[in-house]
């Protein structure tokens, strides 16, 4: 098996992007487009003719020391390829990984796992997801408890879906709203970029809830990929909150999407009680370190 190691700006954009959409566990992230609106810095290694792929986001420390690390709006990369995933070609491609990075952080797909024998630290992180494909009525049956009284609320005032929201406006709702993280400011940039990409593809939209007033409660971006749609922004207001706004936004998701052979992922890196309230099952996938620094340092 031939793996070349490549920087993201001599790869063949047609041929990656052609691996990523047709791999047996293709997602968004691993689009180069989508990389390149995340990840400052990335490269890869390349099997054959791109049968398959693996990105490499990296950053330099303050010593110029390379570190493979998972961007915060890019919930997991690993091997993407056209052929079975054997754990004999997945061991391969993190061998071949470079000796000069010094530190080495990979959310894998959930359809990878680390390989045995391979001297890494290994966490697991869970991700939620639901299929669509039954009425909207029977997906409603495994509704919590606490779930139906925040869309009672949420009915009761008199909240509505606004649609055709600007990228812009998500954005700006985002950087309002959305929980302080040291890469907020950079999401808010990135997010701008991947929008615009997914709308000039025709892969999604932006959708919110407003209350009676046309006062903006909550907000979330969809995206559609390999059989999936993609939760990716999921933000309400601190009032919005207390009027169930989210939940009804989701929840007017799954009316227009049931009876749909699509999945709802709800694109979460940890245990979600929000996503588990309608049903979503939790799939687990591995985040696996290597740390080779001196002392950690």
């Amino acid at each position: 098996m031939e793996l070349k190691y490549l920087s993201s700006e001599d790869i063949d954009k047609t041929k990656w992007n052609s691996c990523v959409h047709y791999a047996v566990n293709g997602n968004i992230f691993g689009y180069k487009w989508y990389l390149d609106a995340i990840a400052r810095e990335w490269d890869c290694l390349v099997e054959g003719d791109y049968e398959s792929v693996m990105p490499l986001p990296f950053k330099k420390d303050w010593l110029g020391r390379k570190h493979i690390y998972q961007p915060e709006m890019m919930r997991e990369l690993g091997v993407y390829s056209i052929h079975v995933l054997s754990q004999g070609r997945v061991k391969k491609f993190l061998e071949a990984i470079p000796d000069d990075f010094a530190k080495v952080q990979i959310d894998l797909n959930e359809q990878i796992g680390l390989p045995d024998g391979m001297d890494y630290l290994v966490g697991e992180k869970t991700n939620y997801q639901l299929l669509l494909e039954k009425p909207y009525e029977e997906l409603a049956e495994d509704f919590s408890r606490e779930l139906l009284l925040e869309l009672e609320k949420a009915e009761n005032s008199s909240l509505r879906p606004k649609a055709n929201l600007k990228p812009e406006k998500v954005a700006n709702f985002y950087k309002e709203h959305a929980p302080f993280s040291p890469e907020k400011e950079q999401n808010f940039h990135s997010m701008h970029r991947i929008m615009w990409n997914v709308l000039h593809r025709g892969w999604g939209f932006a959708s919110g809830i407003e209350d009676s007033n046309g006062e903006l409660l909550a907000v979330n971006f969809f995206i559609y990929s390999h059989s999936k749609v993609l939760s990716y922004v999921p933000v309400e207001s601190p009032r919005g909150k207390e009027l169930g706004a989210l939940a009804y936004l989701m929840n007017t998701l799954l009316r227009t999407h049931a009876e749909k052979r699509q999945i709802l992922d709800f694109n979460t890196v940890s245990k979600d009680t929000f996503a588990a309230q309608f049903g979503a099952t939790a799939n687990a996938f591995q985040s696996i370190k290597k740390d080779k620094r001196f002392l950690k340092i």
